[in-house]
Formats: C-alpha cells, sequence, structure tokens
C-alpha cells in the first residue's frame, strides 16, 4: 500500500476544520495538535493491524471527539486476530506518547500531553460499545458464550456504564460530560438497531464460505452458535447432525 492510497483513505469530517480555526482564534492550537497526533496514530494502529491480517480496510473518519476506522471484514474470522486488531489502537498510541514525550517541541507540553492521552485513551477504553473497550469485552465474551448471547451481555453492561457515568454528571455537571453521554447514548443505540444485521451475517457466512474450526460445539440453533467453533446439532436427545442443517434451513427463511 503507498502513501497516496493510505492519504485517499483518511476522510475528515468538516467539523474538524471548523474546530482548528477556532483553536487558532481561540489559542488552543497546541491542544488540537497533540490530539489529532494521538488520535491519528491511534487509529494507524487499527488499520494497519487489520491490512498486515489482510481486512479490506475502508477509511480512517476523523471527528471532533475522535476517530474510527472502517473495514470490511468477515464476523467469522479468528477472535484472536480481531482482539489484536482493537488492542493495537490504545497500544500504538501509547508508545506514540512516549516518543512525543522524549521530542523536544513538547517539552513545554508535557502536563498537557499526559493528560490528553490518558483522557483519550481511558474513554476508549470504557466498557461501552462501540468503543474499543466495549469490543474487546465482547471478544473476551464470545470465547465463553455464543455470539449472539455475547451482544445481550455487552448492552447489559454498556448501560451499567453510562447509568455510572450519569450519575457523574449529576454530581458533577459539565458541558463535556454531557455531550459525552449523548454521543454514547447515539452510539450504542445506533448500533443496537444493527445487532439482527451482524447476527444474519453471522450465519450466512458460514453457510457460504464452509469454515474449517478446530473446536467443535453441540447446540440446539443457530442462536446457541459460537465463533471459532463448528457445532453438531442435536435433535430429540439423540441425533447429532452437521451444522450445515441449521444453516440451509435458516437460509431457507430468509
Amino acid at each position: 500500500m503507498t502513501i497516496k492510497n493510505i492519504l485517499n483513505k483518511i476522510y475528515i469530517h468538516p467539523s474538524c476544520y471548523f474546530l482548528i480555526g477556532l483553536s487558532l482564534l481561540s489559542g488552543y492550537f497546541n491542544v488540537v495538535i497533540i490530539i489529532s497526533i494521538l488520535l491519528l496514530i491511534h487509529e494507524c494502529g487499527h488499520f494497519f493491524t487489520a491490512f498486515f491480517f489482510n481486512w479490506e480496510v475502508d477509511k480512517i473518519v476523523f471527528y471532533p471527539y475522535g476517530g474510527i476506522s472502517k473495514f470490511t471484514h468477515e464476523i467469522n474470522c479468528p477472535l484472536k486476530e480481531e482482539l489484536v486488531v482493537l488492542l493495537m489502537g490504545p497500544l500504538m498510541q501509547l508508545i506514540s506518547y512516549f516518543v512525543l514525550m522524549n521530542i523536544s517541541y513538547f517539552y513545554n507540553y508535557q502536563t498537557l500531553l499526559t493528560n490528553i492521552n490518558y483522557s483519550i485513551l481511558i474513554f476508549n477504553l470504557i466498557p461501552i460499545y462501540p468503543l474499543d473497550g466495549g469490543r474487546i469485552i465482547q471478544i473476551l465474551i464470545c470465547y465463553l458464550t455464543s455470539y449472539s448471547l455475547s451482544f445481550r451481555i455487552i448492552y447489559f453492561i454498556s448501560f451499567i456504564f453510562l447509568f455510572i457515568i450519569s450519575l457523574l454528571f449529576i454530581y458533577n455537571p459539565t458541558l463535556n460530560v454531557l455531550l459525552i453521554i449523548i454521543l454514547l447514548i447515539v452510539k450504542l443505540l445506533t448500533e443496537k438497531r444493527n445487532i439482527n444485521y451482524y447476527l444474519e451475517k453471522f450465519i450466512l457466512e458460514r453457510y457460504l464460505h464452509k469454515y474449517k474450526f478446530k473446536k467443535s460445539k453441540i447446540v440446539k440453533r443457530t442462536k446457541d452458535f459460537k465463533r471459532d467453533y463448528h457445532h453438531l446439532i442435536k435433535i430429540n436427545d439423540r441425533y447429532f447432525l452437521e451444522e450445515e442443517y441449521l444453516l440451509k434451513k435458516y437460509k431457507n427463511k430468509l
């Protein structure tokens, strides 16, 4: 991938330009520069790791409040592969922070750099879907239970943490916390509407690609399917069929 191709995949939301202009007028340009560098490196951590795993990388989108890397990849990819992609964003941001701390230009802004770095890092790792923290927790849940159930669990966890953040807002109301709460609620509800799409894609991928997984599990329905597992179907407590039996029935219903 050439530098030109990478740059073509970076999209900056128009509101970011407004923020940059406002920072120049208000004297907060260094704050915007530090945030931009850390967010860029964070998203590049996701971007290049996904590219390494041959995921189809779509683009990196930057907003005033953060960024998001968009990929087109199979839901049935190995769990450890997706986990590495998610972890590399925060890890690369942390590495870049220590590098920036040793660059002479930032010597006078080390306290500011530290505060911004850990604010972004902590916020991003809050276990609320679809933040990295929420996605990482969901991947870990998938090791223990079905893909379908993992969504119900992560949404339960997400709403608990949203409730905690809302209590913090009541205790110490600030505009920043209010905007964060609104943003997280919008993101969470948007993703919640996509659950059925993810579940259907998860099943149809298995029907179309005939994956070969090393581990097997006995189940009764497609809702019990786990990632990284091939399934045997238990019927009337006696017969065991290959998962393709249920996959064909599921496809015919669509």
